[in-house]
């Protein structure tokens, strides 16, 4: 997709990514280095069901956006410093 075509695209894409964040589903966006990859935080039971809402944007719809996911864990290792040996 040629730049002035993904800028004329890009503002039903930042509305999408609005509602998903004005429901609850996005909680934190960030820019990145690369000015074509963004990193969203999201609450969602399952990669499935993260998969499902952002497909909901249209340049993903489209197959114009790719979409990695990486599960989230809690970080229980500083755990390991205080247990009873």
């Amino acid at each position: 997709m040629d730049p002035q075509q993904l800028r004329a695209e890009l503002p039903g894409e930042l509305m999408g990514s609005w509602r998903l964040f004005a429901s609850g589903f996005l909680r934190e966006a960030y820019a990145t280095g690369a000015p074509t990859r963004v990193v969203f935080v999201l609450e969602a039971e399952s990669s499935t069901a993260a998969d499902t809402q952002l497909r909901k944007l249209p340049l993903v719809a489209q197959g114009r956006m790719l979409v990695e996911l990486v599960e989230l864990r809690p970080f229980v290792n500083w755990s390991m410093l205080f247990a009873q040996g």
